[in-house]
Formats: C-alpha cells, sequence, structure tokens
C-alpha cells in the first residue's frame, strides 16, 4: 500500500534520515510498473546522492528523477561542467550549454546537434536529436517521409498513401528552454533530460528511443540567457545587496519575444519556426516558469483561437489531462492544468505549432530567478484549492532550482512517454489537419486573400507579404485580370464583383498552411461578454489593417482557377523608408531616449527603426538628465512608451535607498551593458532632464511620445492644451481601432491616400484638446448648455419682463476631437489662453462609436469615440507629438510607422502645409 506524503515524511525523520531522501526511497515503488527502473543497470552515485541533497524534500521529486544512471562512457552535466543539473548557486552560459550537448553527441550515437541560427548579437542557436541510432541514422529519409504528411498534395490527398508512411515514420518532439531569461532553470533541466534519454535502459525509455525523435533546443534566447548569468554572478558576489532586474534580455526586446510568431522579427522566432517545419515536428513543447509548482498550460481556458482545427482541442485535452494524472500519482503537489490562460493569440511560439498543423505545448513550472535555494511565501490565490488544482501548492516552500528541475524533467519523460505509445494517431493527426488546411476552401473557407496589384503602398503590402512567407506560407501572383464575385454586404441585394488586375498577389486557402494566413489576415472579434474577463494579450491584430494594405477575403473558390504563378524568391521589400512607404531621405539627428524602469517596449522601437535602416543615438533618461544643450546634439527624440509607468516613475526612477545598482561591462559582467551602460539604474529624468527635455523643444526640437510617454509630456506641461480622456467604463485590452484623419494638411499625414487608418490601442487611451492650459472644463458650450426655469417650454427661450429680448451669442460648440472655441471674453487678459500658433493640432481622431472596433474587445467605446488619436503639440519653437496609441508594436503595425517617420523627416517643417513639405523633402 503506498503511503501517504505525512506518513512518510515522519517515517524518515525518525528513521534518522533528516530532509534528504535514499536513493532506495520506495515510497513510488519505482521498481515495478511503467516507470520502472532497467533491472542491473548501475547508478551513479555520486550524482544521485547530489540530486537528493539538492532536492528540499522528497515531496518535489519522482521515480523518474531520483536517480542517474551511470555510463562508463558518456559524460555527465557533473563530469563536464563541474556542477549537476539545478546544482545551488551556478547558472551555466549559453556556450557551456551548447558544449555539454556537442560532449554528449561526440559520446553517444544517439545523440546529435545541429546550428540552427544565430542571435542578432552573433551567438550560435542549436537543435538536438536523440533517439536509437538507427533513428538518427534514418533522419533525413524521415524528414521526407514527414514532408509528405505535412502536404498531402504531394500524395494526391490519398489516406491509403499516407498510412503507409505513418507506419514507417517516426514522430517528432520538440521541446525548447529558456525563451524568458530570468526563467533560468530549462537549460540544466534539459542536459540531464537529453542524458537520461541517451544513457537510460529503463524500459519506458528505450521505449521513447525507439518510438520517437527527441529534439531540444536548450536556450532560445541565447543572448538574454548569457547577460542573466552575468547579472546572477554579480547577485553571489554581492551577497546581501540588491541587485538590477535583467534590463535587457535579448537585443531588443525582453518578455515579448514570446509575441512575436506573429510578426516574425526576431532571429529566434524565425530560427524555431524554421527548424519546427523544417523537422515537421508534431509537437513543438516550451519550458517558462512563472507558476507554482507546475502549470501544464497545454488545455487553458477560452476562449480557443477560432482558426485552430479541432482535432488540435482534443489533442490538447489528451496531451494536457494525461501528463497531470502522470505526475498527480507520483504524489507531487501544485501539479495542474486549464487555467486561467485564454487560448486566443497566436503570438506565442507555441502557437507557431498550432497554426501549422502541429501541436504547441507550453509549462509553467516554479523558478527563483536563478540558483538560490530559497524560502517562498505563496499568494491565496497560488495555493487555494480549486476543480482543476485539487493537489494545490504549498503556501510556504523551501524551493531549489533542483526542485524545478525534477518537475521539469517528471512532466516531459511521462509526456514523451505517452507521446510514444500514441505515436500513430498523432502522426495520423497531423496529416488529417494537413489535409483540412488544403481542403478549407471547400469547407469553412474562405477560398483566398487577394492583394491588388494597384495597391498605393507596395512596400508595407511587401512587407506583409514578407511576413506570410516567414510563416511559410506559399503566395501566388496572377498573370492575366480576373473577376470575382464577393459576399453581400449589409442593405445590399447582390454580390459585388471584384476585379483584380495582373500581377495581383493571391494567398490560396488550399495549401497545408493556409490557416496561419487565414488567422493574420482575417478580422478578430471578442464579446465584451464573454465568459473570460481577463484577456492574457492583444485580442485583435488583422495585420491587413495593421499594415494599411487593401487585402480582399475571397470566398468564391472561383478566385482558385484564375491564371497565376507560384512565387518562387522572397517577395522583394524596398530598402530604407521606401520599406514602409514613407518618400524623402533627409534624416536628422534622432536619438532613441529609454528609462532604467524598462526597456522592452521601446525596444520594438529600435528594432523598426535598424530594419529601416534608420541611424540614431540610444540615450538614457540618465543621459538627458546631464547634457545641457540637447539641442545642438540632436534634432528628434523619440520617447516609446515604457510601459505602464506614471510621470513620478519616469522623473524619480527607482528609491534611492539601499546600494547602487550598477548595469555595466565588467570582468564579472562581461555581457552586461554592451547595448547601454550605467553605474546605477536607480536614477530617474529628475527634474533637471525635464527641464533639458523642455529646452529642446522649444529651441526647435521634436519629441515624439506614445501611451505613457504621452501622459508624461503631458503632466509635466509639455503639450498645452492637451489632456488624456478620462473614462470608467472603457474596455480595450489589444484592439484593432478605427481611426480617420483630421488634419491632411500636417505633413505627418503625407503619403495615406485615405481619411481611414487602423490604429492598435493596448487599452484605449484617448485625448481631449483645448485653446485653455487649464482645459475646457467649466466653459459655457452648446453640448452641454441646459436652459434655466423660467418661461416656455423646454425648447424655447426664456424672456424676461420689463423690456425688449436681445438674442444671446450662440454658444460654440466642438466635436470630441476639438477645442471649444475661445470668444473676446475669454481671451482678454487671459495667460492662460493658448496663443493661436501655439494650439495643438489634431491629426487623426477615433472613430464614432458603432465604427470604432475594427478587431479585438471593445466595451464602453462611446468614453473615447471621436476622442483626439494623435495630436502634433506645440511647445516654443518646436513640437512635441502624441500617439495616444503605440504606432510601432511588435512588427504588426506597420501601417502607422510613417506617422512617426513622416515626423521625423518633417521634424522642422510640421507647421508647413503637406505639399509644402513634400517638396521640401525631394529637394
Amino acid at each position: 500500500m503506498r503511503m501517504s506524503i505525512p506518513f512518510l515524511l515522519i517515517t524518515l525523520l525518525a528513521s534518522g534520515f533528516g530532509g534528504i531522501a535514499s536513493a532506495d526511497d520506495t515510497r513510488m515503488s519505482h521498481g515495478a510498473g511503467v516507470y520502472a527502473r532497467a533491472p542491473g543497470q548501475a547508478i551513479d552515485q555520486g550524482y544521485t546522492s547530489q540530486i537528493l541533497k539538492f532536492t528540499t524534500s522528497p515531496t518535489f521529486n519522482s521515480p523518474l528523477t531520483d536517480y542517474l544512471p551511470a555510463s562508463a562512457t558518456v559524460p555527465t552535466p557533473l563530469k563536464v561542467l563541474g556542477h549537476i543539473a539545478g546544482a545551488p548557486d551556478y547558472l551555466p552560459y549559453s556556450a557551456d550549454v551548447h558544449r555539454y550537448f556537442r560532449a554528449l553527441a561526440a559520446a553517444s550515437p544517439r545523440v546529435k546537434v545541429f546550428t540552427i541560427g544565430k542571435s542578432e548579437e552573433g551567438r550560435e542557436m542549436i537543435v538536438v536529436a536523440i533517439a536509437d541510432e538507427n533513428l538518427i541514422a534514418d533522419l533525413d529519409a524521415n524528414k521526407a517521409r514527414l514532408a509528405k504528411l505535412a502536404d498531402p498534395r504531394t500524395i494526391g490527398m490519398d489516406d491509403a498513401v499516407a498510412d503507409q508512411l505513418i507506419a514507417q515514420s517516426t514522430p517528432v518532439y520538440y521541446i525548447d528552454g529558456a525563451m524568458h531569461s530570468t526563467e533560468t532553470g530549462a537549460p540544466t533541466a534539459l542536459m540531464e533530460l537529453a542524458y537520461r534519454l541517451a544513457v537510460d535502459d529503463a524500459p519506458y525509455i528505450r521505449k521513447i528511443r525507439s518510438h520517437v525523435i527527441t529534439l531540444i533546443t536548450p536556450i532560445i534566447e541565447v543572448d538574454g540567457r548569457d547577460r542573466m548569468v552575468d547579472l546572477y554572478n554579480w547577485h553571489l558576489a554581492h551577497p546581501g545587496q540588491n541587485y538590477p532586474k535583467l534590463m535587457y534580455w535579448g537585443h531588443y526586446v525582453a518578455h515579448d519575444n514570446n509575441r512575436d510568431a506573429m510578426g516574425m522579427t526576431l532571429n529566434l522566432t524565425r530560427a524555431m519556426a524554421d527548424t519546427l517545419l523544417d523537422w515537421h515536428a508534431q509537437v513543438l513543447h516550451s519550458l517558462h516558469e512563472s507558476v507554482a509548482f507546475f502549470y501544464d498550460n497545454t488545455v487553458g481556458d477560452g476562449p480557443y483561437n477560432a482558426w485552430i482545427d479541432p482535432i488540435l482541442t482534443g489533442e490538447w485535452q489528451q496531451l494536457g489531462w494525461d501528463n497531470v494524472q502522470q505526475m498527480n500519482s507520483f504524489g507531487l503537489p501544485g501539479v495542474f492544468t486549464h487555467g486561467e490562460f485564454d487560448t486566443w493569440s497566436p503570438g506565442y511560439l507555441s502557437f507557431v505549432a498550432a497554426m501549422h498543423n502541429s501541436i504547441g505545448r507550453l509549462y509553467e513550472t516554479y523558478g527563483n530567478g536563478g540558483a538560490d535555494t530559497l524560502q517562498r511565501i505563496l499568494t491565496p490565490k497560488e495555493y487555494a484549492r480549486t476543480w482543476y488544482k485539487p493537489n494545490p501548492p504549498l503556501p510556504q516552500v523551501l524551493w531549489s532550482q533542483r526542485n524545478n528541475n525534477n518537475y521539469e524533467q517528471t512532466g516531459l519523460l511521462t509526456a514523451l512517454n505517452y507521446f510514444a505509445a500514441n505515436g500513430p494517431m498523432f502522426l495520423r493527426n497531423f496529416y488529417l489537419k494537413s489535409r483540412h488546411s488544403i481542403e478549407k476552401p471547400q469547407q469553412a473557407g474562405p477560398a483566398a486573400y487577394v492583394f491588388d496589384a494597384g495597391d498605393k503602398r507596395p512596400g508595407s503590402r511587401a512587407q506583409l507579404l514578407k511576413v506570410l512567407q516567414l510563416q511559410h506560407v506559399e503566395i501566388h501572383r496572377t498573370t492575366a485580370s480576373v473577376t470575382v464575385p464577393l459576399p453581400k454586404v449589409a442593405g445590399e441585394s447582390e454580390n459585388r464583383p471584384a476585379t483584380f488586375a495582373a500581377g495581383s498577389y493571391v494567398v490560396r486557402m488550399d495549401q497545408p498552411y493556409s490557416r496561419i494566413a487565414d488567422t493574420l489576415l482575417d478580422r478578430q472579434y471578442w464579446a465584451p461578454k464573454d465568459p473570460q474577463k481577463h484577456p492574457y494579450d492583444d485580442t485583435g491584430w488583422s495585420m491587413g489593417d495593421l499594415f494599411n494594405v487593401k487585402v480582399t477575403r475571397v470566398t468564391d473558390p472561383a478566385i482558385l482557377k484564375a491564371p497565376m504563378r507560384l512565387l518562387d524568391q522572397p517577395v522583394a521589400v524596398p530598402a530604407g523608408l521606401a520599406g514602409v512607404d514613407v518618400t524623402g531621405t533627409r534624416l536628422p539627428r534622432i536619438a532613441v531616449m529609454h528609462t532604467w524602469l524598462n526597456t522592452q517596449t521601446e525596444g520594438w522601437w529600435r528594432l523598426a527603426l535598424d530594419k529601416l535602416q534608420v541611424p540614431y543615438n540610444y540615450i538614457s533618461t540618465q543621459d538627458v538628465a546631464r547634457i545641457g544643450n540637447l539641442r545642438a546634439k540632436y534634432d528628434v527624440i523619440l520617447f516609446g512608451p515604457v510601459g505602464r509607468a506614471s510621470t513620478q516613475q519616469i522623473v524619480d526612477g527607482l528609491p534611492m535607498w539601499g546600494n547602487p545598482m550598477p548595469w555595466k561591462t565588467t570582468a564579472l559582467t562581461p555581457n552586461i551593458g554592451r547595448i547601454d551602460a550605467t553605474d546605477d539604474v536607480r536614477p530617474g529624468l529628475g527634474a533637471s532632464g525635464v527641464d533639458h527635455l523642455k529646452q529642446f523643444v522649444h529651441d526647435g526640437g521634436l519629441l515624439v511620445t506614445t501611451e505613457d510617454s504621452a501622459k508624461f509630456a503631458i503632466d509635466v506641461g509639455l503639450a498645452p492644451g492637451v489632456f488624456v480622456t478620462p473614462t470608467s467604463k472603457l474596455r480595450v485590452v489589444g484592439s484593432v481601432l478605427q481611426a480617420k484623419f483630421v488634419d491632411r494638411a500636417s505633413p505627418i499625414a503625407n503619403g495615406y491616400d485615405s481619411d481611414d487608418l487602423a490604429l492598435y490601442s493596448s487599452r484605449g487611451q484617448s485625448f481631449q484638446v483645448s485653446n485653455l492650459i487649464t482645459g475646457d472644463s467649466g466653459l459655457p458650450n452648446a453640448r452641454n448648455f441646459e436652459r434655466p426655469t423660467g418661461r416656455g417650454g423646454q425648447h424655447d427661450v426664456d424672456l424676461p419682463e420689463g423690456r425688449s429680448s436681445i438674442d444671446p451669442p450662440a454658444l460654440p460648440a466642438a466635436e470630441p476631437w476639438q477645442a471649444l472655441p475661445l470668444n473676446a471674453e475669454q481671451v482678454r487678459n487671459n495667460p492662460w489662453a493658448i496663443p493661436a500658433d501655439q494650439r495643438p493640432r489634431v491629426i487623426l481622431r477615433y472613430a464614432d462609436t458603432k465604427n470604432l472596433l475594427i478587431s479585438g474587445l471593445l466595451d464602453g467605446g462611446s468614453e473615447m469615440a471621436g476622442r483626439a488619436a494623435v495630436v502634433d503639440a506645440r511647445y516654443g519653437k518646436g513640437h512635441v507629438l502624441l500617439f495616444a496609441s503605440n504606432p510601432i508594436w511588435r512588427g504588426e503595425t506597420m501601417g502607422s510607422y510613417p506617422l512617426v517617420l513622416n515626423a521625423i523627416v518633417h521634424f522642422d517643417r510640421l507647421d508647413a502645409t503637406a505639399a509644402d513639405a513634400k517638396g521640401a523633402a525631394s529637394r
């Protein structure tokens, strides 16, 4: 009979074992059953003793990971790196991790290492294949067989041929780790997992080796990993001192590297996608560390993405629930699935698999942000028991990185065992999902998406087509004009014909990866009353709208019979600013300013500028506080979003108590301080920095701000007459909203040929403008006027007795995006009245309520409908450009890039008309 965990602990303590379990602990009956050890295989006692020593309680181990088999020829992590996996006070650099895998491959014919790409900073990314020797020798042939299942057109959509291929093929299970650099456990867990898969002769592992090709990318974000190791080493060298958070993970972004699966802008995203699709893996399984103790995110919560194959939802349930069941059978606390994480957005890396007919999975385990062993205190929500969390985490726990490694490996080994036992089923599902994708025009539709050859934004169109090609989507081009009917719209009795000129681009839906194209090009709707009240990420992303490219959704299959040819080369994207349809090559002196609070969101701006070959200096708010004459060095300062920072935080920075927290290159931290550096991350912009920014703009500079940095500019007085619209019922979560140009004469609007423009909005911020620095509140106006008590009816004018009536002047009226006109009385001797040439200029406003939402979630939209979205504020001789939304976001919003770039190009001519500015730029 299996003893309970409390009884076992009491027994162990009474027997003198203390808090460390013996390698012979039989509480899990590891000698029999599915996970039995190999009879007679030697155990590496030295390594095993350290596993048990560094596991803080037997409760946090399983019979799969409480030992390590010995090998006379294959090295363990301890032998190569001097530490076991999950050892305290040690994190290996990416090169060390890769060195171990190459030592493993050199010693075992069951292991092979491949380079799959380089990071933005030139560090290597690898994938490791592990299987029986005969399967390793057959890798290329197996790839070729899986390629036919991935594209059933190659076998004539013949199910019988598919069955033969399934019988001959080995499924592929792809595991990745360390995408998020502060989540440090996966690389060591995956090193030890690889050793187990190569060496252990337990029957279930022999079955995995002979029935599955396991792929491992131990570190996705290699740049961030090395910086995190530096930071951790600094922490170890300065015990008891505060240390900065990881300011830079990748070269551009941090946590958002797991939101790039739509835009495909980062090297790591493209390398992982290319590897997944080159191997035609059936599963992509990512390891993360942000939930106690083990959240199998495979099942997730609703709403599910509307474009996935129903087969996939069943696979998620199978894999997730079985995984949890297996781990619960070992008595591991805090293991659960389902949770509250919605499965809507396709921006996560695991969705590269889900959108390409494979299975995306994700674990969230518990980590300490390093290799310290810490006493952790959980929140009531974390340790609450729910229907999907019957054995919740403990309220307090002594947690180690070894505990983390035990959980990750136990989960993966049970998952691989289930996958090995059901390989043919998953291969058949893989084939069926691919077939369903090809059959999409005859099933759910549509038939195709068409990009008209006559689009006036060829650069943005090429960018979007390039994104689709990076997603491995096939693109055709018509060789003659074609006319097809479009679906009826409300109020029309007949279908509308549409004619597309020769040379139009066609994304056919009768192809294996139609699903990702449909997901990106279609529109999304998240109902305000959806049971899921807390969307985890963006709810809308319709990329035709966000790229400002006309994309036509065609449902009539006749489009598939039009004469067209498959593009066999990448779509050519114009170089430089022409890549987003901005004219003019005269670029001023540009600085990108960041805080030391957060560098991620502005990182998307740096990435966009680098891809468009726009030169800039990268400066911090601390630099601005020191530089007395910014105007002598720069013409334009871009202050991208900080990330929900308050004005006080931007100005004050972090609290100044405690020790300085450096971020700079030293012998101890060789990978830190390469992008930017400081002796202490705590100081913010300060009063001097605010003064310097004001002087910069006053002397003719342009300051570009967005979201929280726009609110900062308003708060410190850099945008006279502009205010953030107060709201109480508005709900926007990463949605695509309709905006309309108000001032087409501004050079900021150059190149746009429509009054409509889709804007991404994270939380629905908008602006109000006024001709008074103090705002329009309290000013008489026609919209808010209520007649007083008196004669006549509600709509009559009250006439006083005893004198003739004098008609009052008409009360001023203004649209929501406009400032109220001031009369002579209100202007006379009023220092708060803004001079006419200094008043804010609204460039774009949001649409009215009924037309405001394009994609995503919008509730209470009347609170922002019609309000200003982009405002050009004057301050002295210069300008402050304020975006209520974020125009440069995740490589998905290229349609609004020109607003920023036009302002840069015309920074000193923003008061000119559009024609004047265009002429000057071309000279």
